[in-house]
């Protein structure tokens, strides 16, 4: 297991139980209650894979990572010149769709991701003449389209790989990622007791911290920053 997915996994261990005690309090928003069982839910599925990643599915690992690393940097390199475009045209509505940040975009579900990045294409598509002189291309889009179909094609969804009886094809790094997504969603949902309680929330970030086996905190990879 890479050091830092070790990290991370080891924080799950010790932010559901942190999860399943203050349940009373989380539950004053009904978004956060719902999303906390959802990490509580999936984190068996999380166990029951720790430890057991096959050999053969390293290949399958490494294949799917580079499909879906091709195809964020070819949606995320269009979004500059689609920001001109749109400011140019003042759409404000694709403006909001491709002011995205990278950090967010990569922090979405799987699912969810291949759809916004459906929508840029899509808005690409639209707006082609204009992003000839920002050097992308038809080929440049037509890459685009057949990076983003292959990305889709192998996506499995995110509740079904944190269901033990459906990812039984799934690997861990699969089921370990999806769980993180969850995670992250958690995080949206647990930001308004920054206000509503803050001691909560200090303690929800304490549990959810990283730390490394030294006993200090982990650095944060570009997708958790």
């Amino acid at each position: 297991m890479h050091s830092f997915r070790a990290d991370q996994f080891r924080m799950m261990g010790v932010l559901a139980p942190w999860l399943t005690a203050n349940m009373p309090a989380i539950a004053k928003s009904k978004v956060a209650a719902k999303e906390a069982a959802d990490v509580l839910a999936g984190l068996p599925a999380v166990q029951a894979k720790a430890g057991l990643t096959a050999t053969q599915t390293k290949k399958v690992t490494e294949r799917r990572t580079q499909q879906r690393e091709a195809f964020e940097t070819r949606i995320l390199s269009m979004l500059g010149p689609l920001q001109m475009v749109a400011t140019a045209a003042n759409d404000m509505e694709m403006l909001g769709l491709v002011t995205i940040g990278r950090s967010a975009f990569q922090k979405l579900r799987p699912e969810l991701q291949a759809g916004v990045g459906q929508q840029v294409l899509a808005k690409a598509t639209a707006h082609a003449s204009e992003l000839a002189d920002h050097a992308i291309d038809a080929d440049f889009l037509a890459e685009a389209r057949t990076l983003a179909d292959a990305f889709q094609q192998g996506l499995p969804d995110t509740q079904s790989l944190l269901d033990a009886r459906q990812n039984a094809n799934a690997t861990y790094e699969e089921v370990h990622e999806a769980q993180m997504t969850q995670i992250y969603e958690l995080d949206k949902a647990m930001g308004i007791f920054e206000t509503v309680n803050p001691e909560l929330f200090k303690r929800y970030k304490a549990a959810r911290a990283l730390l490394n086996s030294g006993g200090g905190k982990a650095k944060k990879p570009k997708s958790e920053e």
